[in-house]
């Protein structure tokens, strides 16, 4: 079963993502440059394929299809399917609404045939041997599946923001194992079955949250999301067994473990070329808009709407059957807004974004 049904929907997550469009933004040339290298399309296909997994509402993932089509039409004239997966829960109608605003394609250039797919990124998705090229942007850092283990002392697969202490909050490296292990096995699934869908010569641009030897993607918003939770168990408005029992099914990688299958699996480092791989602290529009206008309100109220767009619907998914459902977020997420007003200094965030540029051998 997913760990999620997908970011929050009806226009939200778009609304709240130029963070996520940041942090693709600084890998995204890698590809365009690498285009003029891919091998032209048999006479068979008739067109290039190009494939971007984890689309969401599509804002983002239209933006960077944009740019690639314009880049593969400098390289050949053929038609381009351009396909957008996500989870069968996703808000497809919304994505479907952003390739055709106003009845119109939002494509630059002509010949451009979007299509969508609903399906799992740790799966196949397409035939063999067609794609030439595939794109995944901040997805496959979540869970396939929830590891069968716990977390009773913190929300998230990782140790706790050192800069960001509470009473009770904890991690254990013997608790981190399982959701180690598992983020390896699932990114050994993803590029599994991406080496069978790419013709040989195609490119795979892998980017995706992580972390660095100073900051993890997950320190801030995690630590406030927590704080939030633990504050309603305080205040009896939550059981404590949902905080216990509660895990965000993401994990925030290394670069390192970013391409580590491809260099202990044997048919995956027969498989792939790694071109370049690379972490970045990459800008995030919040902080920015803070530092030029010091408007520390509106500061935490998009932070808020970017933690919301996509941990919302985790918790929708797990919280008690018998709470207000909507009442009780909408009052989780007013907390999250008053601990960013209250202690900023606390919940001091960095994007780190990591990526890796494939080509099939």
């Amino acid at each position: 079963m997913p760990t999620t049904t997908g970011m929050k929907g009806s226009g939200f997550y778009d609304a709240n993502s130029k963070e996520q469009r940041s942090a693709l933004e600084s890998f995204l040339p890698w590809l365009e440059e690498a285009i003029a290298d891919l091998p032209t399309p048999d006479a068979q296909q008739k067109s290039w394929n190009v494939l971007d997994i984890g689309s969401s509402e599509g804002g983002n993932a239209i933006y960077a299809m944009n740019r690639l089509t314009t880049a593969l039409r400098h390289h050949s004239d053929l038609p381009v399917w351009a396909l957008f997966d996500d989870l069968p829960t996703n808000d497809f109608n919304q994505l479907f609404s952003n390739l055709f605003p106003q009845d119109r394609s939002a494509f630059t250039e002509t010949d451009i045939f979007p299509a969508t797919i609903g399906g799992s990124a740790f799966g196949r998705l397409v035939p063999p041997r067609s794609l030439h090229l595939a794109t995944t942007f901040n997805a496959i850092g979540f869970f396939e599946t929830k590891p069968d283990a716990s977390l009773p002392h913190f929300i998230l697969a990782m140790q706790p923001n050192p800069h960001a202490p509470r009473d009770g909050v904890s991690v254990t490296e013997n608790e981190l194992k399982p959701f180690r292990d598992q983020a390896h096995q699932d990114l050994s699934h993803f590029y599994a079955a991406r080496a069978e869908e790419l013709v040989s010569g195609g490119k795979l641009l892998v980017q995706v949250f992580g972390r660095n030897e100073t900051h993890s993607t997950g320190h801030g918003i995690c630590d406030v999301l927590n704080d939030a939770l633990i504050d309603f168990v305080e205040a009896e408005m939550l059981p404590r067994s949902f905080y216990e029992d509660f895990i965000f099914p993401a994990y925030y990688r290394s670069l390192e473990e970013l391409i580590a299958p491809i260099q202990e699996n044997d048919q995956l480092t027969s498989a792939y070329r790694i071109e370049q791989a690379e972490t970045r602290d990459v800008p995030v529009p919040f902080n920015d808009a803070l530092a030029q206008t010091g408007d520390q309100k509106a500061w935490a109220h998009s932070y808020t709407g970017f933690l919301r767009a996509f941990t919302e619907p985790v918790i929708a998914l797990t919280i008690p059957d018998e709470l207000p459902q909507e009442n009780t977020i909408d009052k989780i997420y007013e907390r999250v807004e008053r601990l960013l007003l209250d202690h900023p200094e606390r919940y001091e965030f960095h994007f780190i974004s990591i990526a890796t540029l494939l080509t099939r051998v």
